[in-house]
């Protein structure tokens, strides 16, 4: 018998608030955070807005890390659990770090410049350079492995490398985790830290961004994603606490169809949700949390998979989605999805899609317009699709 996954704490650093109480109420209201970048020059990109975090940070060798652990404290904080340390595990949804850019440009200078690559004055110039390139800044690993020493998590500790699915696909992990008695106690979650050169233009080359600088998920104005960056972490035990939800269903499926394309038919997608939802057994979904990126053909073909999934119960389900809010923080945006069904289950706040003021025909959905919508929820599923095919779903509940 499979154990029970219970959700203790949550923590979460976002574009609109240092906490998930500030940032919730201000999803709440139906406020966006997208706006101009100003932190380096974007004049000739084809998209000049972004979703980044404002707030000071501690220092850092990697601000991925440094969001991890805003989100990590707030959460590990709340969660008030008790487990020897070889029982604690850590699962974190993260890519790959980058070195500053200042060193990168050094490197480059150093190495001649140009096209040809210039070993005696790379081995005169760079040698200084070494140690600003710190391991924290390009080892995938580094987030979980520092979160799970600031802990003192001893047990299983994993990074998860899924494009946009990563922050859920950690959550799916760390309930396995448990519900396998692999460990107790698990912090789990994602963060996402992309506001930058590299990833503006990569996502711009791939016509993914919108160039008309608009989040707005399901609408007929959408043209395409904006980047955004934060952190977001939950705490799950095998022990309620004084918890009132707990994880019932996930789910991880592929589709096995392109690099960067989703499958049109949502066929992996569909998967993921219904896999979900049977591995939650007889509950009633009340709320979706939909991965809604604002791009032409995610959303339609994610809102057909929804409407082929719920059937006959679409019409006493609503529909949000994040990142009309926050942007897209793609290893993170799964986590902070899973912390807007949460609310939904928790406190009966179904959390709007900002953004979206004409919803596109081929996106039929009952769409949270505005601000919150308050509804008792039973349990709520939240989707997390990625680049390559990835998908993750889960369905999270109130206490029996």
């Amino acid at each position: 018998m499979k154990r029970r996954v219970f959700v203790r704490g949550r923590g979460a650093i976002t574009p609109l608030g240092e906490t998930w109480p500030a940032s919730r109420d201000a999803l709440a209201e139906g406020r966006s955070a997208v706006g101009p970048v100003r932190h380096f020059d974007v004049e000739g990109y084809p998209s000049q807005v972004a979703a980044r975090v404002p707030f000071p940070l501690e220092e850092a060798e990697d601000r991925r890390l440094a969001l991890a652990r805003r989100a990590a404290d707030e959460a590990w904080a709340e969660a008030k659990v008790s487990a020897a340390p070889e029982r604690i595990g850590v699962f974190v949804g993260a890519e790959s770090g980058r070195a500053t850019y200042g060193t990168i440009f050094a490197l480059s200078r150093a190495a001649g410049g140009g096209a040809r690559f210039d070993h005696a004055r790379f081995g005169e110039e760079a040698r200084g350079l070494a140690t600003s390139v710190h391991a924290a800044a390009v080892s995938p690993a580094a987030v979980a492995s520092a979160l799970a020493a600031r802990i003192g998590a001893e047990g299983p500790v994993e990074t998860i490398s899924l494009a946009c699915a990563s922050g859920a696909a950690a959550i799916v992990s760390a309930t396995q985790a448990i519900r396998l008695g692999l460990c107790d106690v698990a912090l789990a979650g994602g963060v996402g830290a992309d506001v930058d050169p590299f990833m503006l233009v990569g996502f711009g080359l791939l016509g993914a961004l919108s160039t008309r600088g608009l989040s707005c998920p399901f609408d007929v104005r959408r043209d395409g994603f904006v980047v955004g960056e934060g952190a977001a972490f939950v705490v799950l035990a095998a022990e309620p606490g004084d918890t009132r939800a707990e994880i019932v269903g996930a789910a991880r499926t592929l589709d096995a169809h392109h690099l960067t394309a989703p499958d049109p038919t949502g066929d992996g997608a569909e998967r993921a949700m219904r896999g979900a939802i049977e591995d939650a057994g007889r509950v009633n979904i009340g709320y979706v949390q939909a991965h809604g990126t604002s791009t032409q053909l995610n959303d339609a073909v994610e809102a057909a998979a929804i409407r082929r999934v719920l059937g006959d119960a679409l019409p006493d389900v609503n529909v949000g989605a994040v990142k009309g809010a926050l942007g897209h923080w793609i290893a993170g945006a799964g986590a902070i999805g899973f912390l807007c069904a949460l609310e939904a289950v928790e406190e009966g706040v179904c959390l709007p899609t900002a953004g979206l003021t004409e919803p596109d025909p081929a996106c039929v959905l009952p769409h949270v317009v505005g601000a919150a919508l308050r509804k008792p929820v039973e349990a709520a599923l939240v989707n997390a699709f990625a680049f390559g095919g990835a998908n993750a779903s889960l369905v999270v509940s109130r206490c029996a």
